[in-house]
């Protein structure tokens, strides 16, 4: 069901229409040009540019893309490496009509990169990579279900996005990208600088919108308040470093951007109904 193929040299393919995974590694600067089905493309090491419709979209190390089925412009810089999944429109059609049966089918993805940390896509790349590289025979046996696994979120994730847009009525492609990428760029400011101080004023500050109009679309669009998004953000590596370092609750606190230990034992609980205290000899308890 599931082709892979490893490209080391320029391709000579003009189309991928297939259900597919490509595994691209560059000794060069590379140009090519293809027809594609719906793709994701994820960079594990160096940039990559894709031009679509005269625009051209960077990728860089660590981030991922989704393109709509369309003619594709690739250039590859020497030293890159990645992974392109092509999901055929039969593919997506059975899994669409499997979640969503009672759903119209339109997939129109907003073709904006993003970073592959702190979510379902995210985590399915890195271990997708890690197994390539750590473990051929089990990526092999798995790369069925991994292809699978992450087709199914793609899919949802952008159902979920459209549906969230049709409950806050908003029909234009052009105006959901925005307000998509306004979000995206609040979420990935926030993963990449939770342990500083942020405010609501700092955040408009950086994604170039009025805090009055952030904290709206953020908040209709994911449910939660950029500075509830921040607090999360914030517990789970909390969290993290409860579970796999020596560090005190107070470094871990500080580390994390809470001001100080009462704090942030006393917001630890209430989302996980226990102190840092408990949570850190329970889960070191049923590691040994």
């Amino acid at each position: 069901m599931v082709e892979f193929k490893k490209v080391t040299k320029l391709p000579s393919f003009s189309h991928q229409l297939d259900n597919k995974i490509l595994y691209s590694e560059h000794n060069e600067d590379i140009e090519v040009n293809y027809k594609s089905t719906y793709t994701l493309k994820y960079v594990i090491e160096g940039s990559k540019c894709y031009n679509l419709n005269n625009k051209d979209i960077h990728v860089s190390s660590g981030q991922y893309l989704i393109l709509n089925d369309s003619n594709i412009n690739t250039k590859a810089f020497k030293g890159t490496r990645g992974f392109s999944l092509f999901l055929s429109h039969q593919l997506i059609s059975e899994i669409h009509n499997n979640l969503y049966s009672n759903s119209d089918y339109s997939l129109d993805f907003f073709e904006y990169p993003q970073s592959s940390y702190n979510n379902e896509i995210g985590y399915q790349l890195c271990k997708t990579t890690y197994l390539f590289n750590n473990n051929p025979s089990v990526f092999k046996l798995q790369m069925q279900d991994l292809f699978i696994k992450l087709s199914e979120i793609i899919i949802k994730e952008q159902v979920d996005l459209e549906k969230k847009f049709s409950e806050l009525k908003i029909q234009k492609y052009n105006t959901k990208k925005e307000i998509f990428k306004h979000v995206i760029s609040t979420k990935e400011f926030i993963n990449d600088s939770f342990s500083h101080k942020i405010t609501l004023e700092k955040l408009s500050e950086s994604i170039g919108i009025s805090k009055y109009y952030l904290h709206r679309l953020f908040s209709e669009v994911t449910g939660n308040t950029p500075i509830e998004y921040l607090t999360f953000v914030r517990l789970k590596n909390a969290k993290q470093q409860l579970k796999y370092s020596n560090k005190s609750i107070f470094e871990i606190a500080i580390d994390c951007g809470f001001d100080n230990t009462p704090y942030f034992s006393n917001i630890f609980k209430s989302y996980f109904g226990v102190p840092p205290t408990v949570y850190r000899k329970t889960k070191i308890s049923k590691i040994l």
